[in-house]
């Protein structure tokens, strides 16, 4: 199966605001340059899409052990049996999928102004906050197609629940361990089948490998559509801010969105 790779900092709103970003290197700290509105409204709001664009590409990690490049010959050198190795790419994906949609809101209450802290800044208080309906129905869209895989790292992370990744995942873990760290094992599954490591391991691996790919293509898209929006909503509110400003460091700062990507 061919891989997706992700990537987030390809849309021209992502661009605008680290362009914007430049003019904070005139300022020794942060506290200086927060005298001016319009800079730190263009600054902070570059560092949240800088942090939400960095959790998106960090999901190419999980995409990294999913598609590894050479494939291991061998996992008896690894430091992990090959179950082992589904389970760590799960866990990857998992924890950085959902944190995604953490990171868009963050960007959201920023663009807005909305005022929640980042630990308050959770989907069900931007969903009920003073933003246009469309964004509303964007996220809360982003929301229910996180749901499941949601539901999942909870249980992983706070129940100690594991993905099956094979109709008989207790063999396989058995089996793999045995193999790839032991001598091997050899038998029959529960269904009285005969034991095989690499057939469990492919099965297990080609269902990461399209699990990943669905999510992160509707991700990207959910995230293009999140930009558009939000690149007119910072024009909207960065405009007057600059047309205040008589520091003379807003060189470009008054260019206005020309097209959707």
């Amino acid at each position: 199966m061919k891989r997706y790779v992700v990537s987030s900092d390809e849309h021209s709103f992502v661009g605008r605001l680290y362009g914007l970003g430049i003019v904070s290197l005139n300022f020794d700290s942060y506290e200086s340059m927060c005298q001016y509105p319009d800079i730190k409204y263009a600054v902070d709001s570059g560092y949240w899409a800088d942090n939400l664009v960095s959790r998106v590409e960090s999901l190419n990690l999980a995409g990294d052990l999913l598609w590894p490049e050479p494939m291991p010959s061998s996992f008896k050198s690894m430091p992990v049996s090959r179950y082992q190795w589904l389970t760590i790419a799960a866990d990857v994906f998992l924890v950085r999928y959902v944190s995604v949609i953490d990171c868009a809101l963050l960007l959201v209450n920023q663009v807005f102004q909305l005022g929640f802290s980042p630990r308050s800044c959770t989907a069900q208080k931007i969903l009920k906050a003073p933003i246009p309906d469309d964004l509303r129905v964007l996220i809360q869209s982003m929301f229910d197609e996180q749901e499941l895989i949601r539901t999942e790292r909870n249980a992983r992370v706070h129940h100690g629940l594991e993905r099956e990744f094979t109709d008989d995942d207790t063999t396989f873990r058995t089996a793999s361990l045995f193999t790839d760290k032991g001598s091997g094992m050899v038998g029959t599954d529960r269904y009285g089948r005969k034991v095989n490591v690499d057939l469990s391991f492919r099965e297990g691996l080609a269902g990461m490998q399209r699990d990943f790919n669905h999510h992160v293509v509707r991700l990207e898209g959910h995230l293009e559509r999140l930009y558009d929006l939000l690149w007119e909503a910072f024009e909207d509110r960065f405009g007057p801010l600059v047309a205040k400003a008589t520091h003379g460091m807003n060189a470009n700062a008054k260019h206005r969105r020309s097209s959707a990507t």
